[in-house]
């Protein structure tokens, strides 16, 4: 080998240990990727409140892993009191609407559908389905009251004071109202509401300075009442009438038929209490025993007439003469008191 190929060899080798001792410090001097930005809480909002929502948006799902969706609604709400995220809309419909708070769910899942944007619709396919389902069992109740500022209570609860400015929306089924206000009698009802129906209610508030009220009770159920010659009602009932005095009647097919008088003043109430008696029984009458006495008179005289146109022989006997009693001759059976 010549001394000229020897210097080129070692030259390249030299060059190759010089870079790789080089390379890792350009490397290093280059500008490296950055990692994935942490999400930033909406503009305006502190970032201490939105992670304190997040923790209680974790806890409400572990309660609703846990079918405690009370819990669940609770920590939902407070993270939606503190970083009002649309998805939150959502997990408290549901929540709601496992505790059967059906109109309530309702508001919640629609505005989540307004609220939402479309990629975050399109996480939850069903909805539109589920709002049809939960609409289905809901009915909306308008109530007509003729005063104004009118308490009107729902199945116990108030919903609200009259004028309505809109129906209320409650779930199907049978339902108690009651509207009452200040210087009138109030107004019960019980109504049944259909579901993804209406039902408009007329409630129509009596001045207790121009009405009183009647109450009338019966021992036994299936009663009708008549106040003044019309039927009112089964008892017990209570009904509104002017005042002064008025006739209470009772009928019952197993009873005998009641009637009295009673006085009602304005905006007083009076109580008729009705007394029932049964009828006597059929041989304690007077007319029963007054048709027997014609039957048993019209027997024998019709027998002493037949013995006095008949001929025939006389029959003889095997009983001597006096050993037969007068009841040997009574041929009606004894009545079977």
């Amino acid at each position: 080998m010549s001394r000229n190929r020897l210097r080129a060899g070692l030259s390249h080798v030299l060059l190759v240990a010089l870079g790789s001792t080089i390379a890792p410090a350009a490397l290093a001097d280059a500008p490296q990727a950055a990692p994935p930005a942490a999400p930033q809480p909406p503009a305006g909002q502190d970032p201490a409140l939105v992670a304190r929502a997040k923790e209680r948006k974790a806890e409400g799902d572990k309660a609703m892993d846990k079918l405690r969706p009370l819990d669940a609604l609770a920590a939902y709400t407070e993270a939606y009191a503190l970083s009002p995220e649309p998805a939150l809309l959502y997990n408290m419909g549901r929540a709601l609407e496992a505790l059967d708070r059906l109109p309530e769910a309702l508001e919640k899942l629609t505005a989540f559908r307004a609220q939402a944007p479309a990629d975050l619709l399109a996480k939850v396919p069903g909805l539109n389905d589920r709002i049809a389902n939960i609409e289905k069992r809901l009915s909306r109740l308008s109530v007509k009251v003729n005063v104004e500022g009118a308490r009107i209570l729902v199945r116990d609860v108030v919903a609200g004071m009259s004028p309505l400015d809109k129906p209320l929306v409650l779930k199907a089924g049978p339902a108690d109202v009651l509207v009452e206000a200040d210087g009138f009698f109030p107004y019960r009802t019980r109504v049944e509401l259909p579901g993804a129906g209406a039902y408009v209610l007329d409630a129509q508030l009596q001045s207790k300075a121009k009405v009183g009220k009647l109450l009338v009770t019966a021992p036994k159920t299936g009663v009708t009442v008549l106040v003044d010659g019309k039927s009112a009602g089964q008892a017990p009932l209570e009904t509104l009438v002017e005042p002064g005095t008025h006739k209470v009647a009772a009928r019952h097919p197993e009873y005998v038929d009641y009637e009295t008088s009673v006085i009602v003043t304005a905006g007083g109430e009076r109580t008729v209490a009705l007394v029932l008696q049964r009828p006597p029984p059929i041989y304690a009458r007077w007319w029963f025993w007054t048709t027997i006495g014609v039957v048993v008179a019209g027997g024998a005289a019709g027998g002493a007439a037949y013995a006095l146109t008949t001929e025939k022989d006389a029959g003889r006997g095997d009983i001597p003469p006096g050993q037969l009693s007068p009841a040997f001759f009574v041929t009606t059976p004894p009545l079977p008191f």
